[in-house]
Order: structure tokens, then sequence, then C-alpha cells
């Protein structure tokens, strides 16, 4: 690898504190520790199932009933197998008899019926998950009996998101509010627990010694550090101190032959919410202009150069091929019928964004396609749990949101624009759109809820709730030292169990 360093950056890095001595850098032997080098772009919001807003951490730390394997196959995870009754409504789990918490006890079927509960109980935002259950029952210890309200397909990936994964009532109680806010003082049933965590800076994950499909986790640590830069992000790769590095668009075409360059698509959506609490964008016409304003295309061909997909859809492609055969995606591009529309009114709106590089790149690339339309729109850069805070108070304009898929269905998108789901944050309601989706709720034809599940998107983009911005495709470095580090395209967005490492 290179050894070139961008001073400024590095200089920055080691002020953070989060640089490693020599002796870390210098490749272990067989006798020593096999560490992942890896980063995040954002902190850790919690450590709480019930509120699994940061999910990438929580496939690492807890298991669910099922999980994705590294073929993004669905698996047995803390259940070891599973039964369904003929009408598809009621599942039985049978529960692994050797999973254990990270202190040693056993998991139980009463630690899933409690988690579940308490989701409900307190209000959490991510409630809606639990729809479809109609009610939980322990059966003993190692059984644990789920009745669903109709048949639901999909319901076995919905168990591999954090919203179902287990909690211990004592360690709730005993921590009260501060349950979720320390990982250190938590115990997990995952793969991995938590050595060492510093705000805003990073944190060490250490092998469960407890966790019943250890001899799978090949790894003794995974070092995860927060950066906001990818350009530090590569020049720690470069110098061997990161694993695993994304690359922005600047870079893509510099290691796009280089044997550890890697993308993989995913179903990360970005759009922009347009909030109609804002009397501007009451307007329908007005929310379609600013989609139609900026070219989509140009966008995340030559800003981010990665593959991602320019997007006039909500629902990612192949999440589900099916649903794709049921709807015509064409492009809303229009800066001529935009000009028409926004030139006149003189607006001025604020747009939030995260406050990381291509989240900023990506916000000034709408700033300036808008300005000439005489929009002028101001951006303010915030951390993620500022954004989310905002939005959740519905203090904004315009913000540049994501969602990745909860579970493999449309409606893991479709729902969150319904009236009164806690994630539709900008006071946008049709009951037209509402009917057709509790339509599809009850459909048993698939192939008639899946073109009621279509229309509802059709309306939805119609009415301009939102404005789609691309479909993420992931360009990234990894060590070829470093194999089998699973990627999904559903729930989390990355696993450590798998990973393999032969440090030369």
């Amino acid at each position: 690898m290179k050894k070139t360093l961008i001073a400024a950056a590095s200089t920055a890095f080691l002020l953070a504190g989060c640089s490693t001595t020599d002796t870390e850098q210098a490749a272990p032997n067989e006798n020593e520790k096999k560490v992942l080098h890896t980063m995040e772009s954002y902190d850790l919001l919690s450590v709480d199932p019930a509120d699994a807003i940061t999910s990438n951490i929580f496939n690492q730390i807890y298991e669910g009933l099922y999980r994705f394997d590294e073929n993004n196959e669905l698996v047995p995870a803390a259940a070891e197998s599973h039964s369904v009754s003929e009408d598809g409504k009621v599942y039985t789990f049978k529960l692994d008899p050797t999973a254990k918490w990270s202190d040693g006890k056993p998991v139980t079927a009463e630690n899933f019926r409690y988690a579940y509960e308490r989701v409900i109980e307190t209000n959490s935002p991510f409630a809606y998950l639990l729809e479809p259950v109609k009610e939980t029952k322990v059966i003993d210890d190692e059984t644990l009996q789920i009745e669903l309200k109709r048949p639901t397909p999909y319901f076995l990936s919905m168990t591999t998101f954090g919203t179902y994964m287990p909690v211990r009532e004592d360690i709730v109680k005993a921590q009260g509010d501060k349950f979720g806010t320390d990982p250190e003082t938590n115990v997990y049933n995952g793969p991995f627990t938590f050595k060492k965590y510093q705000a805003e800076q990073g944190y060490t994950l250490a092998k469960n010694a407890d966790y019943a499909d250890q001899k799978q986790v090949k790894i003794d640590e995974v070092d995860v550090k927060i950066i906001k830069d990818p350009m530090l992000a590569i020049n720690l790769f470069e110098t061997g101190e990161l694993d695993v590095a994304p690359l922005n668009s600047e870079n893509v075409i510099n290691y796009k032959d280089k044997k550890e360059y890697n993308t993989f698509s995913d179903s990360r959506m970005f759009f922009i919410r347009m909030n109609q609490k804002t009397d501007a964008l009451k307007d329908k016409q007005t929310r379609q202009a600013i989609d139609a304003a900026y070219n989509k295309e140009a966008l995340t061909e030559t800003l981010l150069g990665n593959g991602s997909l320019p997007a006039d859809y909500i629902v990612p492609q192949e999440l589900d091929p099916q649903y794709d055969k049921t709807r015509q995606i064409t492009s809303s591009f229009d800066e001529a019928q935009a000009k028409k529309v926004l030139e006149p009114q003189n607006l001025e709106l604020t747009m939030i964004i995260e406050d990381d590089d291509v989240s900023k790149k990506i916000g000034e690339y709408i700033q300036g396609t808008l300005k000439r339309q005489n929009l002028d729109v101001k951006l303010l850069p915030l951390p993620k749990k500022e954004r989310l805070a905002r939005e959740g108070r519905g203090d904004y304009d315009l913000s540049l949101a994501s969602w990745a898929p909860d579970y493999q269905d449309a409606t893991t998108y479709l729902n969150l624009f319904m009236t009164g789901n806690p994630f539709n944050m900008m006071d946008y309601s049709n009951k037209k759109y509402d009917r057709l989706l509790q339509q599809a709720e009850k459909e048993l034809d698939q192939d008639k809820r899946l073109e009621l599940l279509s229309q509802a998107e059709s309306l939805l983009l119609d009415d301009q709730a939102i404005s789609p911005v691309y479909q993420r495709k992931n360009a990234f470095l990894q060590n070829t030292e470093v194999t089998h580090l699973a990627r999904h395209n559903v729930g989390t967005d990355i696993s450590y169990k798998y990973v393999e490492i032969d440090r030369k």
C-alpha cells in the first residue's frame, strides 16, 4: 500500500486521541489477537433494541431469532428451529438451549416476550414493526410462540431487526432510564460485547465468550473509529490503520482497478423530506417543482460516482423483484417547468443535512441547482442525533434523510408515510394512501397485494410528500487480508460475525 498521508487530516485525527502506536500497527503474529479495524461515519445513538436507529450495531451485539448469514440467506440464530401453522398465523420457535447472555445466564423465551412488550409500553418509534403481532406466548423457557393477526410472508426477516431482539428485564430495571446509554454496562447475547466506548471517537467490540455459535467467530476484537472525513479514512487505510474505508467520488477512479476495490449494491434510499408545516411546502406544485429542479442522474454520476442509482421511486429496486414488475419508473427532471413554478415565488428555505462529507456535497449540489430556479436554500449541517431530533420536532423545511429496509417487503418504506406513523415527519396525510396500504395489509392474493402497494407508491410520489434522490451503492476499500465481511441489503448493513483475518 502507499504510505502517503494528508498531513492536516492526520494531525486532526491524532489530536482526537484515536491514533494507534507503532506496536499496534504492526501485523500481529498467530499468537496475537486478530483485530478488525474499521469505521463508522456517526456515533452510536443507543444500544437499546427498543431504539434501534443505529441499526448496524445490533447485529453485532445481539442475536434475534433469525439472522442473515454471509450469503444473505435467513438462518436460525437464537432460535434453533421454527414451525408455522397451516393458516400461516402461528410461529413456534424452539430456542437454542446453549444460547447465553454475556454474563452466563441462559437466553429464554421470556427475554423475547418482555422485549416486545417493552417496545410497545415505552412508545418506541419502532413499535409499528410489531403491528403484525397479535400475541406472544412463552410455552416454556426454550419455546416462544408468536401469533400474527394475518399471514405475513416476510415475518421471519422482521425477526432479524433490532426491534425484535431480546432484552433482560432485570438489567432494564436495574439501569432504569440509563438502559442503552452506557454500552459497557449492558449484557449481550450476540457474537460480540463492548470492551470500550468513547463518545464521538469510537468503540471496541470483543468476542463474546458466552456466545452460543462462537466457533463461527474467528476474530478477537473489532476496533471501530468514528470518522466523518472520507479522505482521512482513505489515508488511514493506506497506512494500515484501517482494514475497510469508504470511497468518495474523487477517489473511485483512483482505486477502481486496485485489488482492494469493492462495491456493494444495497437498499438504502436517500430522499428529501418536505415539511408541509412550512407554508410554501403546503403547495403540491411547489413540492413537485423542487423535485423536478435537480438532475438526479448527474448527481449520482458526477458527484457520487460509485454506481448509486438516481431515484424517482422510494421502494428500492431488487428489494422484491416481484414488486418491481408492478411499476414503471420515469425521470421527474424538468428544470424549465421547475423554474416556471419556483422563480416567481422568491422562496427562502432551510435544509438540514448531516455533517459528513457526502451529505454536505449533496446538499451543496441541490442548493446550487435550486438557486438557479430562484429558490434560496440555506444548508444547516448537524450531527445525526440532532438532525433526527429536529425532524422529530418538525423543526425544519427540507431535510436530507435516508432509510434502509428493516425487512424484505415494500411496506418497510411505504408504511413510513401513513398518517400517524412516527417516522412520517412531514405532516403528510392522504386518506386514499392510507386506505390502499390498509387494503394491501388484508389482501391474501399476493399479485393483488403488490398492485395495491404499487398504487400507493405512485400516489405518494404524485403528492410529492418526499423527493427521492438516490439508491445507494457502496464503493469501498477492503484489506485483502480480511475476508468474509458480510454485507446486507436488509436490516443491518454489515456483520462482523463471519470475518476471517490472515495477516501476512
